[in-house]
C-alpha cells in the first residue's frame, strides 16, 4: 500500500510539471522617489540556498517608471523589493499571466498598490474580510500578555477565552471564502495555509471544491498529497462502497454492491452540466482501455428532470451502466459523497473500498494506470 500511495504522489507531481503551460509576466510600474534605484523581483520559492526566494529579474530606474517581463511557469507569490535577500522592505503579491501595475511611493513599499489580475482583486477582498478579526486578534494578544504580566488571571483566562474563539471566527471566515471562491489562486494558497487548523475532511472538501486547473498546480497537487497521503495526519475509517438501490433506464433497481469484485468507477453527474460531458468523453476512452482489466464505470445522474437525463443518454451514448437518484445534488452530491460541485467521482477497490474521490483529468488516468498495473 505504500508504494501504491507514493507512485501515486509521484504519478501527479510528473503529470502537473508535464503540463504546466507556459506563460509569461509583465509588471510595470511607476513609484514617487524611485529615481536611481534598483527595483527587484523576487521569487517566493524557498531553499536552504535560498532562504527568501531568488531574484527573478531586477531593473534599474532613472525616472521613477520600472517595467519586468519573464516567463513564468505557473502561478506564484512574488516580491517587489530593493534587495535581493528579503532584509529590505518589500511587498509582496499574486503573479500570473496578467499584465500588472504597480503605483506608489519607494519609501513604503508595503502600502504598493499593486491591480491588473482578478487574484490580486480576491487579494483585497481576502485582507477586507479579515482586517477587524485580525485587528482585534492582535488586540487581544496584548491584553493577554499585560493581564499575565499583571498576574491577573481572571482577566487573561477571559482574555484566551475570547482569542480561542475568535481563532475559530477567523479559521470559519477563511474556509468559507475558499468554498466560495473555488476558482480563485488566493483560495489554492490560503487553503495550503489553513490546512494546520483545520480536520482532515474539511481539507479534503475545499481541495475537491477548488477548480480543476487549481488542482493541477504545484501548490493544489502539495496540498491533495498531505491531506490524502499524509502518514501523521489522523487516518479516517475506510469508507465501503455506498450501499445504493437506485433504478436504471428501465426504472429497474440496481444495487451498487453487486458490482463488489470489480475496481468500479462511480461518476456522479447531470444533463446540464458541461464538464461532466467533457469528462465523460475521457472516461470512453479509460474504460475501452481497461474494461477487460476489470473496470467497471458506473454513472449515476442527480438530475431532478428524467426525460432531460435519458435524453442526454441518448446523445452522449456511454457504454457502461447508467442510474439515476432522482432527487438531485442537494442529496447524493450535495450531502454524502461530493460538495455540491459536478463532477464528482468515487474509485472503488475490488474488495469494495472507496480508493480515492474526486479524481479528474490527467489524474484519473495516472491513478488507474498505477491500480492496474500495481
Amino acid at each position: 500500500m505504500r508504494l501504491f500511495t507514493l507512485l501515486s504522489a509521484l504519478l501527479l507531481a510528473e503529470a502537473a510539471f508535464a503540463q504546466a503551460p507556459a506563460a509569461r509576466y509583465s509588471i510595470k510600474g511607476y513609484l514617487t522617489n524611485l529615481k536611481g534605484r534598483t527595483v527587484y523581483l523576487l521569487t517566493q520559492f524557498q531553499s536552504a540556498s535560498a532562504p527568501f526566494g531568488s531574484k527573478a529579474d531586477s531593473c534599474f530606474s532613472a525616472d521613477g517608471h520600472f517595467s519586468f517581463r519573464g516567463v513564468l511557469g505557473e502561478a506564484n507569490y512574488y516580491t517587489v523589493a530593493f534587495k535581493d535577500d528579503g532584509s529590505a522592505q518589500s511587498k509582496s503579491f499574486l503573479l500570473d499571466s496578467n499584465p500588472i501595475t504597480v503605483i506608489g511611493h519607494a519609501d513604503s513599499l508595503y502600502q504598493l498598490s499593486i491591480v491588473g489580475s482578478p487574484a490580486l482583486r480576491d487579494q483585497l477582498l481576502w485582507d477586507k474580510m479579515l482586517e477587524t478579526p485580525l485587528k482585534r486578534q492582535n488586540e487581544l494578544m496584548r491584553l493577554i500578555l499585560k493581564s499575565a504580566q499583571k498576574g491577573d488571571t481572571a482577566n487573561t483566562r477571559i482574555y484566551r477565552q475570547e482569542y480561542e474563539s475568535l481563532l475559530q471566527e477567523i479559521t470559519a471566515i477563511k474556509a468559507d471564502f475558499i468554498e466560495s471562491h473555488p476558482g480563485s489562486l488566493v483560495s489554492l494558497f490560503e487553503l495550503n495555509s489553513l490546512i494546520p487548523d483545520i480536520p482532515n475532511e474539511k481539507a479534503r472538501h475545499l481541495w475537491n471544491h477548488l477548480d480543476f486547473s487549481l488542482q493541477q498546480h504545484s501548490v493544489g497537487i502539495g496540498i491533495h498529497n498531505r491531506i490524502f497521503f499524509n502518514p501523521e495526519r489522523k487516518p479516517e475509517p475506510r469508507q465501503y462502497i455506498p450501499d445504493l438501490i437506485l433504478a436504471d433506464k428501465q426504472d429497474k433497481p440496481v444495487s451498487l454492491l453487486t458490482y463488489k469484485g470489480n475496481v468500479v468507477l462511480i461518476d456522479f453527474w447531470a444533463s446540464w452540466c458541461d464538464h461532466c460531458r467533457q469528462e465523460h468523453n475521457r472516461l470512453k476512452s479509460l474504460y475501452k482501455q481497461y474494461k477487460d482489466k476489470g473496470l467497471q464505470i458506473i454513472s449515476i445522474s442527480v438530475d431532478e428532470d428524467t426525460d432531460a437525463w435519458k435524453k442526454a443518454l441518448q446523445k452522449a451514448g456511454l457504454p457502461w451502466t447508467q442510474l439515476t437518484d432522482r432527487v438531485g445534488s442537494r442529496n447524493m452530491v450535495g450531502t454524502q459523497y461530493g460538495n455540491g460541485s459536478l463532477p464528482i467521482n468515487l474509485l472503488i477497490d475490488k474488495e469494495g473500498y472507496v480508493i480515492r474521490k474526486g479524481l479528474q483529468g490527467s489524474e484519473l488516468e495516472k491513478h488507474l494506470a498505477v491500480v492496474f498495473n500495481q
